[in-house]
């Protein structure tokens, strides 16, 4: 990271002037619509005001730095009608390309105004359908993140997109690509923007350019703004603690920026946004009707399950000159959880938790040459360190709590230290501060069976990413209607594994060892694309060129660098009243490097598994058929039908190493194939409301759900006992969401309104976001988890919605602006069913499963309970001698413990959230 900081300052010194980074640029040409011939002195302005520019002598012209978002542009010249671009579409740190064709003045004729009816009709190279989504919406809606805020757009089930499992999505930070390349598959990037650094975020799920890689299901593009020309600033603080019981999970959140000018242009940013809660998972579940249960005095709370998040970003931009700017981007988050097990429900100071810290530092230098130009040039340079580090465990000590949810520091681990030496030869040994677990005695039962004490599982996990990368891109004007854009990435990563199960144990024939890692993996890419307009046909032809090489040794493996090319191409054109946008593209992605390590694990259910990682990993791979059909009847109102089928190829799966059924091995085995449609309507926020409704259909296959699961669904034949493969090979894959509808309504009063008591409702803003989705697959199996019953995915949970919605009330009070805020999640407190018992189909154990559980404890444990025992409950001593024995006494106890270890906490989505906020703007 060193390296990075000290080249940034390099440029630092360096620089010159250039666009605002959450801003876009747009240029054209300006020409005769009869002679062809190019218009000097053509007076460009936008949104009928403010900036104003003049085409040169070669009808060209330039406008920088305009917000990213919807404007219309309006071309002038005497003895020429006006021309009128309505709805051009600016993105931020993009340039728009909009020609005007002026007709020559008739008498008696009005200025022409050309409406676009797309997304945007004007710039038919705008071939990507990519949904977006800016910081004032962000604020308006009840989303706390910006992946909550992406979360909405379509085709969207949480981080999963257009039917694509974790990790097949990319991120871009402005402009730079940042992706956990080592378990994107089961967790997330780890980075979070803070909400007040946000410019724009959208999701692209199709037809993305060649300049993007490491994603076959889409793109996530994050903008974060600069430092503004005076000095501003916004203090918030939301909670729910002040509600009542039942409402207050213990939330905390404060959030602060700061903003404005330095010196000489410089430039400064910066944000804060920290979380801390008592309950940071919470679930509608049922209460408990047992009142003996600790959790029925308070149901809405999970004991030990608590968490605190961090996030901290700044930016300093430096424009010096006329053409160039350097931006210099920090961002560090930490997560800390401690993570609830129903096993230590009753000694929680040996229940598991996890830590998580992330943190990109990036350095973005960029060229752009005069607007008079023949052949425009924009130069990227980009170079950033992005680092992940993770552990799970048993902490060395009880959390201390500060404030809510906030604790004082760090969290330690048991055995941690050996974790990051990585050291294999000490960890053979049991681990010191790892005690043998043994059945709880604080339990209401007392019995010796399914709660554990004294000792944690013995587990303790870690592992350290760090990515180095340089980026490159130059976009070059190739005459007037068409541009040229290359350019390439060379990434240094540097992977570290630490993976030790039962470690109050010595490694020995029922405990593995401790497994580590220590990988160097390489990967570099280059692109090139081409775009071309004719008149209303837009063309654009790409090629990306990737490669990784894993530099692994596994199993005795060692294998050289993998490569791939992936070709795009993308035709639209404008129609009468819309714009048709078809595409064709190959996109690939390297395998999470977790894939390529061996790994021991616990599943909470059993322990000691094993996985083998494979070196001869090649490239998940998709092939995508898209046609997008964009309308815009109003200037307020867009409407996109976008049709999609993508071949999946190469997908990781694991098969079955020899007869161990806890053992697998990697391999690229898998294929498939997602298919949908989408409909999305908008009406922009304009004079008091605004909405949008976006619906989806998709199927999404393949011929594995995972790559942990079953790879086909086998019989057993009646007569020879031998096992037959099943004859359907698609199954439905994990995010297999059928039917999915989001609405998001907005309003806001007007500053003034004259009716009854205005004063309060003017300036009132109001947000409603309702969802609803069909449910998502899951596999059924026997009663001892080891047999698929059926087909792999073959069944699927209850469908799910959810209203949400979000009040802002604006004040002033002695020249302080601010405001107050209430935000409401499922509002109807709605008890959506999220996951299922794969042997039930149900959240609940069945009765005959419940006293199967009991059965056996009682049988393991048939021995009479004293009265000197501290395990003795009097009001279970039905016979009062002194023992609590015999199956009319013990029975009863073990199934309640039965029942109380098997309650579906998380089989529950969360239940009705209520916050409320204060903020304060200066």
């Amino acid at each position: 990271m060193r390296w990075s900081l000290c080249l940034a300052a390099a440029l630092l010194i360096m620089a010159r002037r250039g666009a605002a980074q959450g801003a876009g640029d747009v240029l054209g040409q300006a020409r005769d619509a009869l002679s062809g011939r190019s218009l000097p002195g053509v007076r460009v302005s936008v949104d009928s005001g403010a900036p104003v520019v003049h085409t040169d002598r070669d009808g060209r012209y330039r406008l920088d730095a305009l917000p990213s978002g919807w404007h219309r542009l309006e071309a002038s010249l005497s003895k020429y009608q006006t021309a009128v671009r309505d709805s051009v579409l600016v993105r931020g740190g993009e340039t728009t390309l909009v020609d005007f064709a002026l007709q020559p003045q008739a008498i008696g004729l009005a200025s022409v105004t050309v409406t676009a009816q797309g997304d945007p009709i004007l710039d038919p190279l705008a071939t990507p359908t990519t949904q977006r989504l800016s910081e004032a919406e962000l604020r308006r809606l009840p989303v706390s993140s910006v992946d909550d805020a992406i979360g909405l757009s379509a085709g969207a089930v949480g981080a999963s997109y257009r039917g694509g499992r974790l990790g097949e999505q990319s991120f871009i930070i402005d402009g730079l690509g940042v992706k956990n390349q080592l378990d994107a598959s089961t967790g997330q990037i780890g980075l979070r923007i803070p909400p007040d650094m946000l410019e724009e975020a959208s999701l692209t799920s199709d037809a993305f350019s060649a300049r993007y890689g490491q994603a076959i299901s889409g793109l996530v593009n994050v903008v974060t703004r600069d430092g503004g020309s005076h000095w501003h600033g916004r203090l918030a603080h939301e909670s729910d603690r002040p509600l009542p019981e039942g409402w207050d999970y213990g939330l905390d959140r404060f959030s602060a920026d700061l903003d404005g000018p330095v010196f000489g242009g410089l430039t400064f940013l910066a944000a804060l946004d920290a979380t801390g809660r008592l309950d940071a998972d919470p679930v509608d579940a049922p209460a408990p009707d047992d009142p003996r249960d600790p959790r029925a005095a308070a149901p809405w709370l999970l004991p030990h399950n608590s968490g605190e998040t961090y996030d901290a970003a700044a930016k300093l931009t430096l424009p010096v000159g006329g053409h160039e700017i350097v931006r210099l981007f920090g961002v560090r988050s930490v997560e800390q959880r401690l993570l609830y097990d129903p096993a230590f429900k009753y000694d929680e100071t040996v229940a598991p938790a996890s830590r998580l810290t992330a943190g990109l530092t990036s350095a973005d230098w960029r060229h752009s040459s005069d607007s008079g130009g023949a052949h425009p040039l924009l130069v990227d340079l980009h170079l950033g360190a992005f680092g992940r580090e993770f552990v799970r465990g048993t902490l060395d000590g009880p959390a201390a709590y500060r404030l809510g949810g906030f604790t004082d520091g760090a969290f330690h681990f048991v055995g941690e230290s050996v974790a990051r030496a990585q050291d294999t030869v000490a960890a053979r040994a049991p681990l010191p501060g790892f005690t043998l677990p043994d059945f709880s005695k604080q339990t209401p039962w007392g019995v010796p069976a399914f709660f554990l004490g004294q000792g944690s599982r013995g587990d303790i996990g870690w592992y350290r990413f760090r990515d180095l990368r340089g980026q490159l891109d130059l976009d070059l004007g190739l005459g007037n209607n068409a541009s040229l854009a290359v350019g390439g990435l060379i990434a240094v990563q540097r992977v570290q594994t630490f993976s030790r199960v039962q470690g109050y144990l010595p490694v020995g024939d029922s405990v593995p060892p401790a497994v580590a890692a220590s990988l160097s993996p390489r990967s570099a890419a280059a692109y090139a694309e081409v775009q071309t307009r004719l008149t209303d046909l837009g063309l654009t032809f790409g090629v990306r060129y990737d490669q990784f090489d894993p530099r692994a040794t596994v199993q005795g493996g060692r294998l050289g660098a993998r490569r791939t090319l992936s070709p795009r191409f993308a035709v639209s054109t404008v129609l009468r009243h819309a714009t048709l946008v078809a595409s064709w593209g190959r996109f690939s992605q390297a395998p999470d490097f977790q894939y390529l390590v061996d790994a021991a694990f616990d599943d909470t259910a059993r322990t000691g598994r094993f996985r083998r990682g494979n070196p001869d990993l090649g490239f998940e791979e998709a092939t995508q058929y898209a046609f997008s059909l964009r309308s815009r009847p109003t200037r307020a109102t867009t409407l996109r039908v976008n049709v999609y089928v993508r071949r999946l190829e190469g997908l990781v799966a694991s098969v079955p190493l020899g007869e161990n059924p806890d053992s697998s091995i990697f391999g690229n085995t898998d294929f498939g194939t997602v298919k949908g449609a989408e409909l999305i309507a908008e009406r922009e926020l304009r004079d008091w409301w605004g909405a949008r409704v976006s619906y989806t259909l998709q199927s999404a296959t393949a011929t594995s759900t995972n790559a942990f699961q079953f790879f086909h669904g086998l019989t057993i034949d009646s007569i020879t006992g031998d096992t037959i493969p099943g004859a359907r090979v698609d199954f439905p894959l994990d995010y297999d969401r059928r039917h999915s509808l989001t609405v998001v309504l907005q309003a806001r009063a007007p500053d003034r309104v004259r009716v009854p008591a205005g004063r309060l409702v003017a300036g009132l803003e109001g947000s409603v976001v309702v969802r609803y989705g069909s449910g998502l697959p899951f596999s059924r199996t026997n009663a001892a988890g080891d047999t698929i019953i059926g087909l792999p995915n073959g069944s699927r949970v209850p469908a799910q919605h959810s209203v949400d919605v979000l009040l802002r009330r604006p004040l002033a009070l002695r020249g302080v602006k601010g405001g107050l805020y209430i935000d409401v999640r499922n509002l109807l407190d709605h008890r959506n069913v999220v996951a299922l018992r794969r042997d039930t189909s149900q959240p609940t154990i069945s009765v005959a499963g419940l006293q199967a559980l009991a059965q056996a404890a009682y049988s393991a444990h048939p021995e009479p309970i004293p009265y000197e025992s501290p395990r003795y409950r009097g009001w279970a001593d039905l016979d009062h001698d002194g023992y609590v024995d015999g199956p009319a006494e013990l029975m009863p106890l073990y199934v309640a413990a039965a029942r109380d270890f098997t309650q579906p906490l998380f089989a529950y989505g969360p239940p009705r959230l209520v916050r409320l906020g204060v903020e304060l703007l200066f």
